[in-house]
């Protein structure tokens, strides 16, 4: 982890990847295999999990953390819900947009996402129809995700709350090789380039080839 004395904020380092076509049942417990590759003993360690609210990611964190483990949902994900409700209520990029959005923003960089919640259950009680069920969907998104939005909490900490760093990743290290023009892939294909992507960016291919190479032989 670095910390960005400028930006205020935490970004990762070090990083390495792990890369399958397959159900997620089946894909956790790769993270668990890299997490045991990069640490002696993960129990003894502060994880941190950090994510979008997709419940399939939640539900599946427990299998690998431990007492320490810190669950951070993404910041950008929170905000931009926040943003889906201001352009729905008051229009994209107006003045009534702005005068809601930077306060929430801020109320959720202090860690007061009740107040958020709260502010959000009075509009409700004033909508009707489509918009009262819109917003009470934001409202339980939130509510769901709450334990997982103490962003003053993870700042003092130096944690990330941004998950561009995966993002970025699945960009570069998979997209970037794998959807260039022209081409096309069999699965068999795409698997084996996805492993040897992975295992370069994660700069162990020689150890990664010659362990293959072993069983193949």
């Amino acid at each position: 982890m670095r910390w960005d004395p400028v930006g205020s904020e935490a970004h990762c380092s070090g990083s390495s990847y792990v890369g399958r076509i397959e159900h997620a049942d089946e894909f956790f417990p790769r993270v668990w295999v890299e997490m045991n590759r990069r640490t002696e003993n993960p129990e003894k360690i502060r994880i941190v999990f950090l994510g979008d609210g997709a419940p399939w990611i939640w539900d599946r964190v427990p299998d690998l953390s431990n007492l320490d483990s810190v669950c951070i949902l993404d910041f950008y994900h929170a905000t931009e819900h926040l943003s889906t409700i201001c352009k729905e209520f008051y229009g994209e990029q107006t003045e009534e947009y702005w005068h809601h959005f930077t306060p929430w923003r801020k109320s959720f960089l202090e860690g007061k996402v009740e107040k958020v919640i709260a502010e959000l259950k009075q509009m409700r009680m004033k909508c009707k129809g489509k918009k009262r069920h819109f917003l009470q969907g934001q409202i339980s998104y939130f509510k769901e995700n709450k334990e997982r939005m103490r962003y003053d909490q993870y700042m003092a900490l130096r944690l990330p709350i941004g998950s561009g760093t995966v993002e970025s990743s699945c960009k570069n290290v998979i997209a970037a090789r794998m959807k260039q023009g022209g081409m096309t892939w069999s699965e068999s294909g795409a698997e084996g380039m996805l492993q040897i992507r992975t295992s370069l960016r994660s700069e162990r291919f020689l150890q990664d080839f010659r362990s293959t190479l072993r069983p193949a032989a």
